[in-house]
């Protein structure tokens, strides 16, 4: 492993400088992992360890993992079976021997200088630590949209969990991702409120910038949503501890207001417009924008709805 070049810093010298377990939950993850992985091995200041978590992959994920364990210092961690990201990440964080747990999505490629700046952005008190993101493939529509929003909906004060976030391990182990939240979505925001409730210190630093890719096509962009969708009932009825009558009735007025507002022709073109004068191609992309708008939230009540369907038929079949 090479040895770390930090940048000069001499207020902080005496300082003990962190370091950094990276965590990364996979499942079928073959096509990006690594990419993934190459970017953190070329990391400047060096990670003290990286964790894959594989959740019962099918597509040859593992056995890529462990071929590129022979060379490099990777930890593999074989579940044998698909438990969900939190519960991945919960595990990760378990195996971490670092000071500060990095969480990475198996398709983000930090830049060379991620860890190196993120050194120096963990001194005094702070525990936790947002940092930007950047779409990597404006290619393609669904990617500007999202990157769009992201620029439109979450400036620097309210930033919360992003791509690329980080905490002290301590603090990660006594706050743990819920792994009451089987889906893809919701499980991060609330483990950055679990860590805030805990009182620990958070900063943001949104000149780091973290890269990562996203589904380029209309049926990832659909399925992606869908998934942050099925996570919502489960928030209201387990995390919440809302019975399963109220979180119909709540995702019922959910979906009405959805449908109101998509026969409303005017609040919906201003969304599509204001995400649109994010994007590089401004308002080329207002008609593509207009119909993403729509798909993301019809993708996110039908997983709601898809969820609840089988909370039901679960307390059904219990009774």
């Amino acid at each position: 492993m090479r040895a770390a070049r930090l940048p000069e810093h001499p207020a902080e010298n005496d300082v003990a400088l962190p370091t950094f377990s990276v965590i990364i939950p996979t499942f079928n993850e073959a096509e990006d992992i690594g990419d993934t992985l190459d970017a953190v091995l070329n990391q400047r200041l060096p990670a003290m360890e990286i964790i894959v978590v594989d959740g019962g992959s099918t597509d040859g994920t593992l056995e890529l993992l462990r071929r590129r364990a022979e060379s490099a210092p990777i930890v593999v961690i074989d579940e044998g079976r698909r438990r969900g990201v939190a519960a991945a990440r919960n595990t990760g964080i378990r195996a971490a021997t670092g000071s500060v747990v990095v969480i990475l999505n198996a398709d983000v490629m930090p830049e060379p200088g991620f860890l190196e700046r993120l050194t120096f952005t963990y001194r005094g008190s702070t525990g936790m630590v947002s940092v930007n993101a950047r779409v990597m493939n404006l290619d393609a529509a669904p990617g500007r949209y999202l990157q769009a929003e992201h620029s439109l909906l979450f400036p620097e004060d309210r930033v919360g969990w992003t791509e690329g976030f980080s905490c002290r391990r301590e603090a990660a182990l006594a706050a743990l991702f819920p792994e009451e939240i089987p889906g893809l979505g919701g499980e991060d925001v609330e483990f950055f409120e679990r860590l805030r409730n805990a009182g620990t210190e958070w900063k943001v630093d949104y000149t780091i910038v973290v890269p990562h890719r996203v589904p380029g096509t209309m049926r990832g962009f659909w399925r992606q949503w869908r998934w942050r969708g099925n996570a919502i009932p489960y928030i209201e009825t387990r995390l919440r501890a809302r019975s399963l009558a109220f979180a119909t009735v709540r995702r019922a007025g959910a979906a009405a207001a959805s449908l109101f507002l998509a026969a409303m022709l005017l609040p919906n073109g201003r969304k599509a417009y204001r995400r649109a004068l994010q994007s590089p191609r401004g308002m080329r992309d207002l008609p593509v924008f207009w119909v993403l708008l729509h798909m993301q939230v019809a993708a996110h009540r039908y997983g709601e709805w898809q969820t609840l369907r089988t909370l039901w038929r679960d307390r059904r079949a219990a009774a």
